[in-house]
């Protein structure tokens, strides 16, 4: 192999990318693009949720409960005077659930009280968007309030029920510091424990911090792939690959400086995209950043060998972009685990999820920003995808023809 020739091909690559604006764009214009509706459009966060409460038993105590929910930056309350008023809201879409403390609350508190019981009521939560009906005036237990959330929106039913028990609990806690010997919400006199709570890795719970980081996996494959094939398409298309064909240069000299060349680019624009989401969208980052070049430079070989293949068998721009943006894109976006949890999928597309390269992309850099760096995560995932550009760039090498004829 002729070093000569190869940085010739090189710089030859690399003004032919400077005089091509889609190069560019490609590069540079679509990570924004992408970055922004990652960072604005998919957000897993429920900041302040729309609810209804019904009183049906109104004293003192139910009145305190209410307040305590009122007060939630969680919960935005709404009060209703019937179940149909509520029901009728809740078809509306103007609130996303509502809570319904029973008639029979206080006595039911009181019964509590009066057994010493260490918990302050049960809070009944369903994800159905029909209600039950109304309580049957019983002996119970404990004493119970009702949640009913639209199940249509699981995800937001499942914040109904957490953000009113724990506004419950608030007011459960309020309640035994200010009267530890009286009968208020669970006679608080029988209980011990004080659970505090500490979230690990992500403090405020921000989605963005896990979605901006691990999206540079869908980015950067939408990038390396369209990016790379266009190229070799592009030479059959103007002529210039038959005339690459006539001369000395062999295939590895052709591939090699193809790769150099869009690998340089592929890698800028990888840190233009890091100095966005760390600078800009001010995500924490815990790791090394050698650690994130390394497995970020052996995830852009793969994404860039994938381009290259599709764009020599196809031979055509148009329809190896559309390839490269199917087969490259929605892998990385529904397979990856960024989106949608891999051990919540049934057990055939776990199995499929193992040959998707973005998964391990998106374990590495994830934990990178959120957690540090973990060395056998690390090492585990290059390893991965290291042999994944292998692959790649032996299929290229194969199907890439020698001489004219072929």
């Amino acid at each position: 192999m002729n070093s000569t020739v190869v940085f010739a091909l090189v710089k030859k690559e690399l003004a032919q990318i400077v005089r091509d604006p889609s190069s560019i764009l490609i590069a540079f214009i679509l990570p924004v693009i992408l970055l922004f509706l990652f960072g604005f459009g998919i957000n897993f966060d429920t900041n302040t949720v729309k609810i209804g409460v019904l009183l049906e038993d109104k004293n003192p105590t139910t009145v305190e409960i209410l307040d305590t929910m009122r007060h939630s930056r969680f919960l935005d309350v709404k009060v209703f005077n019937s179940r149909g008023e509520a029901d009728y809201a809740l078809l509306a879409g103007s609130i996303r659930g509502y809570a319904v403390i029973p008639n029979d609350f206080t006595r039911g508190l009181k019964r509590a009280s009066a057994k010493g019981s260490s918990e302050a009521f049960g809070a009944f939560s369903t994800e159905e968007a029909v209600p039950f009906g109304n309580f049957a005036a019983k002996a119970r237990a404990l004493p119970e309030i009702q949640v009913i959330t639209d199940g249509s929106e699981p995800n937001t039913a499942k914040f109904v029920s957490s953000y009113v028990q724990g506004a419950l609990a608030v007011y459960g806690a309020i309640n035994a510091r200010s009267a530890p010997s009286t009968g208020g919400v669970a006679s608080q006199r029988g209980s011990k424990i004080n659970i505090i709570e500490r979230f690990w890795y992500n403090p405020a719970l921000k989605s963005t911090y896990f979605i901006l980081p691990g999206s540079l996996a869908i980015i950067m494959t939408m990038t390396g792939t369209v990016l790379t094939a266009l190229v070799i398409a592009r030479e059959w298309e103007r002529g210039t690959m038959e005339a690459i064909l006539t001369t000395k240069v062999t295939k590895g000299e052709f591939l090699l400086s193809k790769y150099a060349a869009y690998f340089l680019l592929s890698i800028i624009s990888v840190l233009f995209c890091l100095f966005l989401i760390i600078f800009i969208f001010r995500v924490p980052f815990y790791g090394s950043f050698l650690a994130l070049m390394l497995v970020s430079s052996f995830f852009m070989l793969g994404a860039l060998g994938f381009g290259f293949f599709v764009s020599t068998l196809s031979k055509e721009q148009f329809v190896a972009s559309q390839i490269a943006g199917v087969v490259g894109f929605m892998p990385a976006m529904m397979l990856s685990g960024l989106i949608y949890e891999i051990n919540s999928m049934p057990w055939f597309l776990r199995l499929l999820t193992v040959f998707i390269p973005a998964r391990y992309y998106v374990s590495s850099i994830t934990s990178l920003f959120l957690s540090g760096t973990i060395p056998e995560l690390v090492i585990r995932d290059s390893l991965i995808l290291g042999a994944f550009a292998l692959l790649m760039f032996i299929l290229v090498y194969k199907i890439t023809p020698n001489r004219l004829e072929e």
